[in-house]
């Protein structure tokens, strides 16, 4: 009623199992006030927040130090609460960087490497292409629902936030990687240092 994002602050590895549909996550425990200026942007956006036990107040602390104050209020209870409730639940499709190493087909599948650009300059998977998170915005645009993508961030706090986004705007034809690059690193899969400027944003 009141036009509110509802943003859930919890870690991703929890969120990713529940979450009310349509919430943003921008983890508590992550570089939260910098994400939440970057994506929310306006600073009159009415919030509903979603936070762990105990953490309401720091939440609150935090994000009124970037100037988000217009808060509706939070979930008394939490998620669970939500759940008891039995209210209308959504997930995100999330693989370990096995399943991922199984299943993807380098060269063929469809790879988004969402971290920074040096980053992704300094090492990725083969063939992958760089769509930083901060960019989302405009690179949201050019999905092509019909195409499946696995998307990756460093750790998994930067494509749960992607993820979430991704899902709020009808997208769900793609795959997140649970721990990120730090995690497919430690398989065998391809990476490289190459730049090919066709898979820059």
């Amino acid at each position: 009623e009141t036009g509110a994002l509802i943003l859930d602050t919890r870690n991703n590895g929890d969120f990713y199992k529940g979450f009310i549909p349509q919430s943003i996550n921008i983890g508590i425990n992550g570089d939260f006030a910098p994400w939440v200026g970057a994506l929310i942007a306006d600073v009159k956006q009415p919030i509903i927040l979603i936070t762990e036990l105990g953490k309401e107040e720091e939440t609150v602390t935090r994000l009124s130090r970037v100037g988000f104050d217009n808060l509706v209020g939070h979930l008394e209870g939490g998620f669970e609460s939500w759940k008891k409730a039995d209210k209308e639940v959504d997930t995100v499709n999330r693989i370990n960087a096995e399943e991922f190493k199984a299943r993807v087909k380098i060269g063929e599948s469809k790879i988004i490497d969402i971290r920074k650009e040096t980053e992704y300059s300094a090492e990725h998977v083969d063939e992958a292409f760089s769509k930083p998170l901060a960019n989302i915005n405009s690179w949201i645009k050019d999905i092509d629902p019909k195409e499946h993508f696995f998307m990756h961030c460093a750790g998994g706090y930067r494509s749960m936030i992607a993820a979430s986004i991704l899902q709020a705007r009808g997208f769900r034809n793609f795959t997140e990687i649970e721990g990120g690059f730090n995690a497919i690193a430690k398989t065998d899969i391809p990476r490289t240092d190459f730049v090919c400027q066709s898979k820059m944003q």
